[in-house]
């Protein structure tokens, strides 16, 4: 599975921004990780997770955040989009000189004394045990990360409507409920959300996936249904869970794909840390070995949504199915919303909608 991101009209950011308000958690009010039996957390995984509730509650769609690719809880900076201070890639190619730097001060102290800037790098890094061969390694390797609060607000409006019908779907199949949550790492629970790999709707199920368990063919897409493709995701990760051994695997194999966990699973060890330490792949890249930090990071967020969206107003919702003759201007007329609301809550990038096609919609 794909993850999708959703990004948003400059204009539509704003508002968000506005409803969202000012506040930040800061480290010594951040509630505190703490999962069920199903989800072991180590250390290390707690590091990767507060990187991701930090891009899901700290930083804005319109910023990006330096962080070394292996280690994601060393971040250099958040750098703003455009053209202001200079953009992404200048300050990307600024850290990496300084990269260079330390890793020449670690080798040959005596002739490259270090700056303040330079002592904080160091510090990134011995914290994390972590010497001079390692920074040096990091030169080229530094990934940037958009931030995701205004989007992760955005599908924390649209979760209200689908957890009721998530939850006990979950329960019947005898899995943990907090897989409920996934889809806000795949699709922000938007129903209409595409990858541009072509996985489909809330759960992001890709063509082969789905056909095993939902009808696929023609027009008719049961992808695009919360319910079916919920009951389709359920026995997709209940076939993971069986084969891997572990939620933690399992919740991975999601995104990477059973058969390549497996083989990971033989090479490295039985436990997702032993996998990310002692397993390489091309194919087994950032987004699969972050996933299941990811959405833990959700479920952390999800549920303390008072703690990091203090002015977020969750109402209820109901959901809308376009019919043929409908416009995004009539629906809102119709429902007495703004047209500017329904494309914020739907991620909407125009005002062009299609039949059948799931929007939701604030109760009045």
């Amino acid at each position: 599975m794909r993850t999708t991101i959703v990004i948003l009209l400059p204009r539509l950011v704003v508002l968000v921004v506005c409803l969202l308000g000012p506040t930040r958690v800061t480290a010594a009010m951040e509630p505190a990780l703490s999962f069920g039996p199903a989800f072991p957390v180590s250390e290390a995984m707690a590091e990767r997770v507060r990187f991701w509730v930090r891009v899901f509650t700290a930083v804005s769609d319109t910023h990006v955040v330096l962080h070394h690719r292996e280690h994601p809880g060393i971040t250099y900076d958040v750098v703003p989009l455009g053209l202001r201070r200079g953009g992404v890639e200048p300050a990307r190619a600024r850290y990496d000189r300084v990269l260079a730097a330390v890793a020449m001060a670690g080798m040959q102290p005596e002739l490259h004394p270090l700056s303040p800037e330079r002592e904080h790098i160091v510090g990134l890094f011995t914290a994390r045990g972590l010497g001079p061969r390692s920074v040096a390694r990091s030169v080229g390797n530094i990934r940037a990360q958009r931030g995701l609060r205004e989007s992760f607000a955005v599908g924390l409006t649209r979760a209200a409507l689908y957890l009721p019908k998530i939850r006990p779907i979950l329960r019947a199949a005898g899995l943990p409920v907090e897989l409920a949550y996934l889809p806000h790492v795949e699709s922000s629970f938007n129903p209409n959300a595409v990858s541009r790999s072509g996985a489909v709707g809330l759960w992001q199920l890709t063509r082969p996936t789905a056909r095993q368990y939902l009808t696929v063919q023609g027009r008719r897409d049961e992808r695009y249904d919360p319910v079916r493709a919920t009951e389709a995701a359920a026995r997709h990760l209940r076939h993971a869970h069986t084969v891997l051994g572990n939620w933690p695997l399992a919740v991975t194999a999601y995104n990477h794909g059973v058969p390549g966990i497996r083989r990971a699973q033989a090479r490295a060890g039985s436990n997702l840390d032993d996998v990310l330490r002692g397993y390489s792949s091309a194919a087994f890249g950032f987004a699969s070995k972050n996933f299941y930090a990811e959405f833990l990071a959700a479920v952390h967020v999800a549920s303390h949504v008072k703690e990091y969206f203090p002015a977020l107003e969750l109402k209820p919702y109901l959901e809308y199915r376009v019919r043929r003759g409908d416009s995004l201007w009539t629906i809102a007329r119709r429902h007495r919303v703004s047209v500017r609301t329904l494309m914020v809550v739907n991620s909407l990038h125009g005002t062009t909608i299609r039949e059948g096609q799931r929007l939701v919609i604030a109760s009045s």
